[in-house]
């Protein structure tokens, strides 16, 4: 077996293995442990696996993101460990009013058994978090304050390891935040929870793999970078209007609702030539801007030249 057809079939193997193993190392006993001791820490490690996938397969259009690095580390601290608390602290209690106020319990569902046997829970959870991001996504490229937040995440040149993350706070949180708060209110099994989302946040993690890693089947049911990447091409396919390819984790509700969007030359995949923002505008390196612009905060206290007496500049 020559050395191409090697390395063609280890590329179409890294996904799949790679999903198992880190949904393995989660759900473990020692994967609940390290997560007392250093919430995250799975994702961190994911993300240099995904930087050693990078550079064993390298992609052809690959481009580089050294020079916005730092934008990159910011985010991700930002996005990975401060905007998910934040948004608990403002969105939970609205969460637990409601049914305290309008059912008198702290659930939706007074019981988990109501809501079926656990394997039923499990499935269900994966489909309302994958159809809930999908259509929030959707919105995001759809209402002009939405995507106002989104397109700089649609700035990057390139998926990496690193930019993943890369989301104004905001956009972040709508995305990838509240839709886990709602699960805990309705009243699933905890013990489902637990074991359901780790499987749509590593296949969502995998999606910004620089790698020229290929996906086969799984293409048509997960979020692989070969089809995440035409959902960032720098020209969306004519006839698309916003964009494509708008799952998360699972590729069958594009599939479903007409938005998926992977060509094929002679049984082969292609990819877009160029990865950026539809409009052309670069990529934001200052994570200030990224931060505070489209809340239209930028400069920072910018406000004050707003006041009555305030000199012009």
């Amino acid at each position: 077996m020559s050395t191409r057809t090697l390395t063609y079939l280890s590329s179409l193997l890294a996904l799949p293995v790679l999903y198992v193993l880190f949904y393995g190392i989660h759900v473990s006993p020692q994967g609940h442990a390290m997560e007392q001791w250093l919430p995250k820490w799975d994702r961190v490690l994911v993300l240099f696996v995904i930087v050693g996938l990078e550079r064993l397969y390298k992609y052809r259009y690959a481009v580089s993101q050294r020079y916005i690095l730092h934008r990159d580390i910011i985010a991700n601290i930002v996005n990975l460990w401060i905007t998910g608390a934040v948004v608990g602290a403002i969105v939970l209690p609205l969460l637990y009013f409601l049914p305290e106020h309008f059912l008198g319990r702290k659930f939706v569902i007074a019981s988990p058994a109501e809501l079926g046997p656990f394997w039923f829970q499990f499935a269900a959870i994966l489909l309302f978090i994958s159809l809930f991001r999908y259509w929030m996504h959707r919105m995001q490229h759809m209402i002009p304050f939405l995507w106002e937040l989104h397109s700089y995440h649609h700035r990057v040149t390139d998926l990496k390891a690193s930019n993943g993350e890369v989301s104004n706070p905001v956009d972040y949180g709508l995305r990838n935040v509240i839709v886990f708060l709602i699960l805990g209110v309705i009243g699933f099994y905890p013990a489902a929870i637990l074991l359901a989302v780790p499987v749509a946040t590593f296949t969502a993690v995998f999606s910004h793999c620089g790698a020229d890693i290929k996906g086969g089947v799984l293409n048509y049911v997960f979020v692989t970078p070969e089809v995440h990447r035409w959902h960032h091409t720098a020209n969306v396919p004519e006839g698309r209007g916003y964009s494509v390819n708008y799952g998360v984790e699972f590729a069958f509700w594009d599939i479903l609702f007409g938005t998926y969007y992977l060509p094929q030359e002679n049984g082969q995949v292609i990819q877009p030539e160029r990865i950026g923002h539809p409009e052309g505008l670069p990529d934001e390196k200052n994570y200030l801007k990224l931060l505070l612009v489209p809340l239209g905060l930028y400069p920072p206290f910018g406000w004050l030249q707003r006041l009555p007496g305030a000199t012009a500049r």
